[in-house]
């Protein structure tokens, strides 16, 4: 299945950005995809969702040859799942399985099947698979 992108999306080159099969991004989303922005299979992108994949240096004196910027990629795995609003910044990981609440600020890397809100965005609480529910009920 083919992944499926309603516009308006906004993107600086739009040639870095990689969706997987069967993903969704909602309208209004933006990629800043000096590095490559990848979106897992099966995962859903709400509206109004940025992906901001450079950032400045801290201050002027950390200034380089490259000039005021630098940039890491951003990696959203398979099956999860973005609420509407939600910055991710660059070189920031989303494990396969995590859900981020709407409206947050994903400033660094979230483990598979977690659940993230906040600004910053931190960890609310594990998602319990089925493997895992397998395994504690073969225990009772």
């Amino acid at each position: 299945m083919e992944p499926w992108v309603v516009g308006p999306v906004r993107a600086e080159y739009g040639f870095n950005i990689c969706h997987g099969q069967a993903s969704y991004v909602n309208w209004n989303s933006t990629f800043f995809d000096c590095n490559p922005v990848t979106i897992g299979t099966r995962t859903l992108v709400g509206p109004n969702c940025s992906f901001h994949g450079e950032l400045h240096h801290r201050s002027c004196r950390e200034n380089d040859d490259s000039g005021p910027f630098f940039d890491k990629p951003i990696t959203v795995g398979d099956d999860c799942w973005i609420g509407g609003n939600v910055v991710v910044l660059a070189g920031v990981t989303i494990d396969r399985g995590s859900t981020v609440g709407a409206g947050n600020v994903v400033t660094k890397d979230v483990p598979s099947f977690h659940v993230v809100a906040g600004n910053p965005a931190r960890i609310l609480r594990k998602i319990n698979t089925a493997m895992d529910h397998d395994s504690e009920t073969s225990k009772v």
